[in-house]
């Protein structure tokens, strides 16, 4: 806000007066000036009071008695309303109808600790809500705790509760004022309740009566605690002269104390009509005006309306004692320092008539009012100029700021909108589609598994999914049940975050304004209030709109995590609908759903960061169905697999011996495949065959370690993994290789096969492995490598032609991957030292043999490096369509024909048809690009490009274009098995042929 006044010769005293009273109001203007909507209520009364009563009814009846309450007077009328069921709205509307504001006190009864009570206390939440919900509008409500077992002093507990009911109440009347219980006035106890993070809850704060002194020490505490919060002062006795309770309440008013509540079992028309009168003429915004409060009485106290600058000064007469009525005086003499004051009018509390007094007398610096025959409390009412009336003084007010709604107060809207929702969003049911992609260590394949059956979910109760229908990349699963797959999933969060707990797990910050999907939302990001060492909970942003309260979106990783699963970062976009699932307004009476839920684990499955991505859609919803249980009851009777979600996690809900289901609290960690197919290029003699079984255990030994074994014959594998080792986030790991057949090493210069120089290769590997994440989407891994290749003669090779030495190949490797919303950075490096190299390759000798090789033996290649990046994305579509890009770099330094890049199958890099062993490179840039669809649920289609710029000098190639085409594809064959083919051909560069692949997969177990 920004005020310039330009002052002329003026009193001294009206200057401050008024310089006072224009503050008031514009700082006033400023604290409700907000974009946001944010100001709850209406306009305040200062010195504004209370009554609490035994019957509402009866004083509804003594309020329709003049005097009357007049449009926007403020008088409250408390009540006790016990939260089992007995208590009514009607005296709420009885009261509001004849012009009081109605003050519910609600009574919760749940004993303490309310952790081990909270099925009780929802009970009374429910009440609680019911007459909120029906109570008029304007009804404040006071929070009471007396349950069994409660203390005061446990600031927690009753931080706790009062969260819950604030929430609650809020949720179903958006603009209610909630209020404390008389706190003690306790300086020290209310630190440690507001420490509990309650401000934002807390509409006003009730404190017990008490001694001055101990008030005004309360009231500072609470104003710098909470500043601006009207503060209810409870337990005072209303006198027998109920005159006199104006002047208490004026008093309290001047200290700081917004309502004082006074306690008459049933009071009469006499005990209200002073405070009626009150209200009457104390509406508005007013302020305590110390500067105009006159000397001459008892006590008295002025205070200043912004909107006309005029005063209501409430006098108690000499010789008034509480509770008593003094001894008539013939004139009370009031001298004010203000000499501008005019047109005082004398208030009479029994009836509010307003009769004018004689104009004052004035003085340079003073205006003196008499009065006849004083009463015990007198009301006055007094005029001042404006300033445009003042001589000399002209104004120019801008306000340019708005009220910055703080964070705690959105998180309060959320909490009562989503409380709102919970309590009319009583059950669904829905078909939820979920699709895992899992993605290769490398490149763009994935193979997708989509789980689409009913989903029925129930408030506070977990939700049951049937597994009605299950899809391998877009091929629907022909068998007559599902399979029971191993269920590898994050664990459960230790808490929630933005929900109310006794815990403070969480910290929220508001970073500004976004438009979501069209909605203008708050931002607010979320993360644990204290380092999250082996604790489970989240980091991320939640999208709130402004105009409602709702969630519109939230993105949380999940920090803490334990075994297998590194990382899990899930996005939830909600949407409103109606009872049928359709699209619906935004407001309060629509359902918001969570229709779309995308997410991405990163898991450590045998020393590799294996990346999950999840995509969850609801489709077909209905809302409180009346035919919700009969559905459920018959697919819980059918053959379907299904799972619920428990505090576990996903556990399959199986049938017993009497057909019942239950959660089935462990499952099988392993499984066993046969593997059967072929595998052929022309580096082969002939077609490779692969038959044999292939046995996966995530659980060896019963230590969560991870077990792979693979043999078909002439290959072997064998993969073992600590995904935790010593508990600490470090992967430990073995991988063993070896192969039966000998593969062909041939070679390709100046676009010329050397057929001569065509060596055999028979090779065997043995990782180690380590690994560790760097934050949730980054791994380090390290791999110490012992590899031992075995050289033969081909058919072809020249008798001149030297074998290189068979070796042992040690080599140290090192590197990052990086994994969020689809893309894929990996970034690695290695040294590699051979134990022998000897001189190979052709010999010198007569002009009819072929000469010596180009790229021939050189002693510097015995110790050599290589480094790779790639990049990949892949963009899912509809339908099971997909598209995948990836581009790679591959470069190394001391290389020779053995150790450089290599295009085939089994290759560093591939190019769809080249065949093993024939185009070798030092450096290359790739580009893969997939395009996948499925046929009628029958057969999933992958079109695959390929091209490479590779370079190498011994070759002759020189940014040579490499360029391969293929497919692969997914169906089902018979006995329940998945077959997957790939077929490759080159259509650029020195190699041609045909490179296929076919292999079927049976799960036995």
């Amino acid at each position: 806000m920004h005020s310039r006044f330009s002052w002329y010769p003026a009193p001294a005293v009206a200057v401050a007066s008024l310089t006072f009273a224009v503050a008031t109001l514009f700082g006033a203007a400023n604290a409700s000036a907000t974009t946001d909507a944010a100001t709850k209520g209406d306009s305040a009364c200062r010195p504004c009071s209370g009554i609490v009563v035994e019957d509402p009814f009866a004083v509804a009846t003594v309020l329709a008695a003049a005097p009357r309450l007049e449009k926007d007077a403020r008088l409250f009328v408390g009540w006790d309303a016990p939260l089992d069921g007995t208590a009514s709205p009607a005296a709420a509307h009885a009261l509001a109808g004849a012009g009081a504001t109605p003050w519910l006190r609600l009574h919760f009864n749940s004993p303490a600790p309310l952790l081990e009570h909270l099925d009780a206390l929802q009970r009374e939440l429910d009440a609680a809500v019911e007459l909120a919900r029906l109570a008029p509008p304007g009804t404040r409500f006071e929070i009471v705790w007396e349950g069994p077992g409660t203390a005061l002093a446990d600031a927690r507990q009753y931080a706790f509760l009062f969260k819950r009911a604030a929430v609650a109440v809020s949720g179903v009347q958006t603009e209610a004022q909630v209020f404390s219980q008389a706190l003690p006035p306790d300086p020290a106890w209310l630190k440690l309740w507001y420490g509990e993070e309650i401000a934002a809850y807390v509409d006003g704060v009730s404190l017990a009566a008490g001694s001055d002194d101990e008030l005004a020490a309360t009231v500072a505490e609470l104003t710098a605690l909470d500043p601006g919060k009207p503060i209810v002062v409870e337990g005072i006795d209303l006198p027998t002269d109920a005159r006199l309770a104006v002047a208490s309440a004026a008093k309290l008013a001047a200290s700081g104390i917004a309502i004082p509540f006074f306690r008459s079992g049933t009071p009469t028309d006499s005990d209200l009509a002073p405070l009626k009168v009150m209200a009457n003429e104390f509406r508005g915004e007013l302020e305590p005006d110390s500067g105009t409060t006159p000397t001459g009485g008892a006590g008295a106290w002025s205070f200043v309306r912004g909107e006309d600058l005029g005063l209501r000064v409430v006098v108690a007469s000499p010789g008034t004692a509480a509770g008593a009525t003094p001894a008539p005086a013939a004139t009370l003499a009031l001298s004010f320092p203000d000499p501008q004051l005019r047109t005082p009018f004398r208030i009479d509390l029994l009836t509010g008539v307003a009769t004018p007094l004689a104009e004052p007398r004035r003085s340079a610096s003073a205006t003196e009012i008499r009065l006849g025959k004083p009463q015990s409390v007198e009301l006055l009412r007094l005029a001042r100029p404006t300033a445009a009336e003042l001589e000399g003084v002209t104004e120019e007010v801008t306000i340019a700021s708005e009220r910055e709604i703080p964070v705690e107060e959105i998180l309060r809207r959320l909490q009562g909108f989503e409380d709102a929702q919970a309590r009319h969003l009583l059950r669904y049911q829905a078909v939820n589609a979920t699709t895992l992609r899992f993605q290769a260590a490398s490149g763009v394949q994935t193979v997708e598994a989509t789980f689409e059956g009913e989903f029925f979910f129930r408030q506070g109760k977990p939700f049951d999914w049937a597994w009605q229908n299950f899809y391998v990349n877009g091929v629907k699963w022909r068998g007559k049940t599902i399979p029971e797959l191993p269920l590898i999933q994050p664990e459960k969060a230790a808490a929630m975050p933005l929900e109310i707990l006794f815990t403070k797990d969480y910290r929220y910050t508001l970073r500004g304004k976004a438009n979501v999907d069209g909605r203008e939302c708050w931002v607010v990001d979320f993360e644990p209030a204290v380092p999250v060492e082996g604790k489970n909970l989240y980091r991320g942003t939640v999208w709130i709109d402004r105009a409602i309260g709702a969630r519109v979106r939230s993105r949380a990783v999940q920090l803490g995590l334990q075994g297998e699963v590194l990382s899990n970062e899930e996005t939830i976009d909600y949407t409103p609908v109606d009872e049928t699932g359709n699209l619906a307004a935004w407001n309060g009476s629509s359902y918001f759903l969570p229709l779309k839920v995308t997410a991405q684990q990163i898991v450590s499955i045998l020393n590799t960061a294996t990346v999950i991505e999840k995509e969850v859609k609801l489709t077909s919803v209905q809302i409180n169905g009346p035919e919700f249980d009969q559905r459920r009851e018959e697919i819980l009777a059918s053959d379907s697999t299904m799972v619920r979600d428990t505090d576990k996690g996903f556990r399959y809900l199986v049938k017993d011996a009497t057909g019942e289901r239950a959660v089935k609290e462990t499952f099988d960690t392993d499984r066993l495949f046969l593997l059967g197919g072929t595998f052929y290029d022309d580096s082969l003699d002939y077609p490779l065959p692969l038959i044999g079984i292939n046995y996966f255990n995530f659980n060896a030994f019963g230590k969560k370690h991870q077990l792979n074994a693979f043999f078909g014959g002439v290959l072997g594998i064998l993969n073992y993994a600590n995904p935790r080792l010593f508990g600490s986030k470090f992967d430990l790991g073995l991988d063993v290789f070896g192969i039966a057949i000998a593969s062909s090493d041939q070679l390709f210069r100046n676009e010329v096969e050397q057929s001569g120089e065509e060596v055999k290769d028979l090779p065997a590997r043995i990782n180690v492995n380590i690994g560790h994440p760097i934050g949730s989407f980054v791994k380090w891994s390290g791999t110490y490598q012992i590899a031992y290749d075995k050289y033969s003669r081909a058919d072809n090779t020249a008798t001149s032609f030297v074998l290189p030495s068979d070796h042992l190949t040690h080599s140290l490797s090192t590197g990052f991957s990086y994994s969020r919303s689809g893309y894929r950075l990996d970034l690695s490096g290695a040294y590699h030292q051979r134990s022998k190299w000897e001189p190979w390759g052709l010999l010198a000798g007569p002009a009819s043999e072929t000469t010596s090789s180009v790229d021939a033996f050189d002693p510097d290649t015995k110790d050599y490096k290589t480094w790779q990046f790639s990049a990949s994305k892949s963009w899912y579509l509809a339908n099971f369509r997909k598209i995948g890009v990836q581009l790679e770099y591959l470069g190394g330094s001391e290389l020779d024909r053995f150790s450089k890049y290599q295009f085939g199958f089994f290759g560093s890099a591939r190019v769809h048809g080249y065949q093993i062993g024939k185009v070798r490179a030092e450096e290359a840039e790739l580009a893969h690009v997939t395009y996948g669809f499925e046929l009628g649920e029958l057969l999933r289609i992958d079109a695959v490009a390929d091209a490479a710029w590779a370079t190498d000098k011994a070759s002759g190639l020189d940014n040579e274009l490499l360029a391969g085409v293929g497919i692969a594809g997914t169906f089902m064959g018979p006995w329940e098995t998945l077959i997957n083919l790939d077929i490759g051909t080159p259509v650029a560069g020195p190699d041609d042929g045909l490179v296929a692949y076919i292999v079927f997969l049976k799960l036995f177990h």
